[in-house]
């Protein structure tokens, strides 16, 4: 694997390669901070792309029963269908050794009136981050900091609450997603992706840095990319 000189950037001759190597570091992490707290949280995405990382880490031997694991966003759909984060992390994540992992929702569809303050509680006392992982959109978004969204500018600003409901008009429902500030200060950010294209568009887009546009961006300066074509 070779880095990049300006960006924190990996690139992996294959993708067990990538699976390994970030597989690896995210393990190092938490067993790294398991000696200075009593629990580790563990922020990862949605989507299929993680599925391969997630097997393995599934089988490693962490304390897991330390291991709080919170989606980085989360559609306002039911929490046993496949558009839920909740339900795909908890399909290949959470089982083999780390089946004995907590987790945390960002949405309930069940409570009557849904009370994001109560998300925000239940996020503020598992924080710091230890390690956050986190996906890219083609359109350079994370999480759910979408670049047409009209809530960004809420999303990023640096009083914002742990975690916010967003519009996005290019996506069919709402989302809940962590806050910039939240996925910010943790401890360790990885991003992961796969695609010749999205590398390109992102190195792009690195050159005139412009958040706004893409949000990505906002964590050029402290995550590492992980990247396979």
């Amino acid at each position: 694997m070779a880095g990049n000189r300006n960006l924190k950037l990996v690139s992996y001759k294959n993708e067990q390669e990538w699976k390994r190597g970030i597989t690896s570091q995210i393990i190092s992490a938490l067993k790294e901070d398991e000696r200075i707290s009593d629990f580790q949280t563990l922020v990862v995405p949605g989507g299929t792309t993680p599925g391969p990382i997630f097997d393995d880490l599934s089988s490693s031997e962490l304390n897991w029963s330390k291991v709080i694991v919170v989606p980085s966003d989360e559609r306002c759909v039911p929490l046993d269908t496949p558009r839920s984060n909740y339900f795909l992390i908890k399909q290949t994540l959470i089982k083999n050794r780390a089946v004995d992992a907590q987790t945390i929702s960002l949405y309930d569809e069940n409570e009557e009136f849904f009370d994001l303050q109560e998300t925000n509680k239940r996020i503020n006392s598992v924080l710091p981050v230890s390690v956050c992982v986190l996906g890219m959109g083609e359109d350079l978004h994370t999480a759910s900091l979408f670049p047409d969204s009209p809530e960004l500018a809420t999303a990023v600003a640096p009083d914002a609450p742990n975690a916010i409901k967003v519009s996005v008009p290019t996506q069919p429902e709402d989302r809940i997603t962590l806050t910039l500030k939240v996925l910010m200060e943790a401890r360790r950010i990885h991003v992961i992706f796969k695609g010749r294209a999205k590398k390109q568009k992102l190195m792009e887009n690195y050159k005139v840095l412009e958040p706004r546009k893409a949000p990505i961006l906002n964590f050029a300066s402290k995550a590492t990319f992980h990247y396979v074509e």
